[in-house]
Formats: structure tokens, sequence, C-alpha cells
């Protein structure tokens, strides 16, 4: 008698593990993507960009080579149905530039930054903006930008060329390309949706982004999207430095992210992008292409 019931018990723990087990596995399949940062929360974000880009000039190759990476403070002040008030805190910037002139460095947390003419960025540090993300991770609106273009200072053709990267407008546009990434519904395992951006890049053209997303994984509260996108550039709408300018470049961009599940919390995103093609202006054709690695990682603090 005593060998039954051990055996009836020993099946009923089997297929209540079992039970436990599918449920888990079901809950699994599908999650509820969006941004959802819980208010008094804060979190350190940092961006990574390397780049490569080779021109042809008149039959001369040039090659410009750049690392920049930009630590962010990022302070939840609201979250509603609306989405959330987000003050954002430049923690430190730095920057490397090989170009045939020479080579051009600064990094706010070092010291040895006396000569360097790009020191004037440091003014950013501790400055902050105010951004303002809707649950599906589209910035609606960004304050503050003009006071921290004021405090890099500048001639008026260095404050012009800032401004068409730096302004609430063409930030929330820049910012809108890494952020920018969720359904807000409920997605399965295996699903994927489609989300378009722009951004300015060097004051003279726009990069148009068509974005594939796939939730290719899910497990203990972390999804992991694959990431595919077709890219094409224009010139910018409001004009540039150079006048009409023609713009031959498309390229592809592929990657992966990490999101928190629950909060929706950016915990890794590594980007390659490459563009190929060519600009025209003022009668001459310029070869080019540009190669990137986009790193964005973030951690509550």
């Amino acid at each position: 008698m005593k060998k039954v019931i051990l055996f009836l018990l020993t099946t009923f723990s089997i297929s209540t593990l079992q039970a436990n087990v599918h449920t888990e596995e079901r809950a699994q399949q599908s999650a509820l993507l969006k941004m959802n940062l819980s208010k008094g929360t804060k979190y350190i974000f940092t961006t990574s960009t390397v780049q490569s880009i080779t021109q042809e000039i008149m039959g001369n190759k040039m090659n410009i080579d750049q690392q920049t990476t930009v630590n962010y403070l990022y302070d939840v002040l609201e979250n509603n149905a609306q989405g959330l008030h987000i003050k954002t805190t430049y923690q430190s910037f730095a920057i490397h530039m090989q170009t045939p002139q020479g080579s051009h460095q600064f990094d706010s947390e070092a010291s040895e930054n006396e000569e360097s003419p790009l020191k004037s960025l440091g003014n950013m540090v501790g400055k902050s903006f105010d951004m303002y993300v809707s649950p599906e991770g589209e910035i609606t609106k960004v304050e503050g930008m003009k006071e921290i273009l004021d405090a890099i200072g500048g001639d008026a053709a260095t404050q012009q060329l800032l401004a068409q990267q730096f302004s609430d407008s063409a930030f929330m546009n820049m910012m809108n390309v890494a952020m920018n990434i969720y359904p807000n519904k409920e997605i399965k395992k295996g699903e994927s949706w489609q989300k378009n951006a722009s951004t300015p890049i060097a004051g003279i053209m726009e990069m148009n982004l068509q974005n594939n997303f796939i939730l290719s994984e899910l497990s203990n509260d972390q999804s992991t999207l694959t990431v595919q996108s077709a890219i094409a550039l224009a010139p910018l709408s409001s004009g540039s430095a150079l006048g009409n300018i023609e713009i031959n470049l498309k390229g592809t961009q592929s990657g992966t992210i990490l999101l928190h599940t629950s909060s929706g919390l950016i915990t890794s995103s590594k980007m390659h992008q490459e563009i190929t093609g060519d600009i025209a202006a003022q009668g001459m054709k310029i070869p080019m292409s540009i190669l990137s690695d986009i790193t964005l990682t973030g951690k509550a603090l």
C-alpha cells in the first residue's frame, strides 16, 4: 500500500512539474514590449560609435576614422499613459579622430586636453536636457539643447553646423534611431514589426532607415531582438553648407538588441552599418563608403 501511495505521489509531482514547465514555456512565447522605465529610477546609458569613412577626391583616397563615446544619465521624472519624461545629463564625452590633416582627440575625463581643438565639447558635460518619450520609444519632444549649444560656444559657422546636429528637432531624430524600437503591444516569439527613422549627418544629409525587428528569443525577463535595416541617404530638406548636392548613398544595417522585458530597458544594442555610393557637389563626384559599428548599453543605478 505504501508503494502504491509513493507511486501516486511521485506521479502527481512529475505531472505538476511538467504542467509548471509547460505553463512557463507558454508564458515565454510572447511579451508586451514597450518603454516602461519606472518613475524615480535612474540609468546610465553609454553610446559608442566606431566609424571609418573612405572618400575619393580627384583620384586621391582620403580616410577618416573616428570613435565617439558618450555617457548619459537618465533620470525618469514621470511615467504615465502618455509616456515618459526623462531628464538627460551628459556625464562624459570622448572623441578620437584620425584625418589626412592629422589626429584630434578629446576626453572629458582626461587631463591632457589643453591643446585639443575639440575641448569646447567638454562644456556639454554636466548639462541637461529633457526628453519626452512615448511607450513606443518615440521621442516626441526634446527641450534644452540650445543651452547646451550656447555652452559649447564657437564662431557663427561652428554654431550653425552644431545646430544642424544638436538642435531640439535634430537631436530628437537622432535619439529616435536608437530608441524608437518598441511595438507597444503583445508580440509572439518569432513575430516581426517595422519602424522607420531618420537622422541628420554632418550637416549635409539625412539618413533614412527602414527597420525590421524580430523577437528572436524570450526568456527570464529578457527579450532578444534581431534587426535588419535598409538605409538611404538624401540631402537635408533645409539645405546644406555645400549648396545643391546629389546623393547616391545606400546601405544596410544589421544587429541585435537585448531588452529587460518588463521595463523595456535596452541593456545592450550592437549595430553594424555599411553604406556605399557617391556624392556630387559643385561639379565634382565623390565616391564614398562608410562603415560604422554602434554600441549602446544601459544599466540601472
